[in-house]
């Protein structure tokens, strides 16, 4: 059985997705969405408590990895942190049921293991004030925790309308899904970070083995994931999506390329006026946290990639700053990986 525990955070990390100035983004996250929540509601807040949720690792988790949740909050216009609770819930995807896995004093986060992770512990995990300050207005974070298969699905998905996962404000972009032969049990579904929900993606249409959805987000921050479904519960591969109010995005593969193979990133600026991408601009690209390359163009090229390439990525335009961050995964080819598994077997020590 998987162990999972719960503590006060050690040393509480930034989700490596952000970008900027990480004060600046959770205070303009609270400001819209307490704007927002006015608006749809009469109650009126004498405060307001930031809250941020990390998952480590990020990107691609696999079943046996370990898994870190943080919930800590991250400001406090209301001075009453000490008097409340932050709680951590999980929606299993499986079930659909709803479970607090802990609440811990706002003042001092929430810090929770999965270890050794699952495809049971798939689901939507929720950072969240416990209710009880009912004048507080405390904005909730949402993380879909997605377990990669160890085998190849029985059907995949990928963006057929760009060579990019990242999208601008209000961009329209199309996610398809290649089928088997019952493709009329199959069906698209969505995960929405903004609000914590999984839902049909709207407006979907079959044919010949394909399913695809067209969408556009009306958010200004979003990372959303996608994958196809059957009625059996069957599953694609799952597609981060990220939508950004930025005027910055960065191309890379969409999904985990084969190793050996080229890979090109491309920095790409949308004009505010005409809505048009540009790419005659200087860029900084960076890996990590850490600058990679600085070309005189808006695209650079990693020649015969290793896993040494593998990481987040993100570029810098020399006047609108960074670009959200994107993962590049890299696979090993098949008859490498078995000429690797026959020699480490051959040379394995007779007992």
């Amino acid at each position: 059985m998987p162990t999972e525990q719960g503590s006060c955070p050690p040393n509480v990390q930034m989700d490596p997705r952000s970008s900027g100035d990480p004060d600046r983004t959770a205070t303009l996250l609270l400001s819209s969405d307490v704007q927002r929540r006015q608006i749809n509601s009469s109650q009126k807040y004498s405060g307001g408590i930031g809250t941020k949720m990390t998952v480590l690792p990020t990107w691609y988790i696999s079943e046996n990895d370990s898994v870190e949740i943080n919930c800590f909050m991250h400001s406090d216009t209301s001075n009453k942190s000490d008097k409340m609770d932050l709680q951590l819930v999980w929606t299993s995807l499986h079930t659909k049921t709803k479970k607090v896995l802990m609440s811990q004093r706002a003042s001092i986060g929430i810090f929770y293991v999965l270890n050794p992770v699952t495809h049971e512990h798939q689901g939507v995990y929720t950072c969240r004030g416990d209710g009880s300050l009912p004048d507080i207005y405390v904005h909730t974070w949402h993380y879909f925790i997605w377990v990669d298969a160890d085998s190849s699905p029985p059907a995949s998905i990928d963006v057929i309308s760009h060579n990019r996962s990242q999208f601008a404000h209000r961009e329209e972009f199309t996610i398809g899904c290649q089928l088997p032969n019952d493709n009329n049990q199959w069906k698209m579904m969505r995960f929405d970070s903004w609000v914590g929900t999984i839902a049909e993606c709207p407006n979907q249409v079959t044919s010949d083995r394909h399913l695809s959805c067209t969408s556009r987000s009306a958010l200004p921050w979003a990372d959303d994931l996608y994958w196809c479904e059957s009625a059996a519960g069957d599953r694609t591969n799952a597609l981060n999506v990220t939508t950004t109010v930025v005027m910055v995005v960065l191309e890379t593969p969409t999904l985990p390329v084969w190793e050996g193979n080229n890979v090109t990133l491309r920095c790409l600026y949308r004009n505010r006026t005409t809505k048009e991408f540009t790419t005659k601009f200087r860029t900084v690209f960076y890996k990590d946290d850490r600058l990679k390359f600085v070309t005189n163009g808006a695209s650079v090229t990693l020649p015969s990639v290793t896993k040494a390439d593998e990481g987040l990525y993100k570029c810098r335009h020399p006047e609108e700053g960074l670009s959200p961050i994107s993962w590049i995964g890299v696979k090993a080819r098949p008859d490498v990986a078995q000429k690797s598994d026959v020699l480490h077997q051959s040379s394995a020590p007779v007992l």
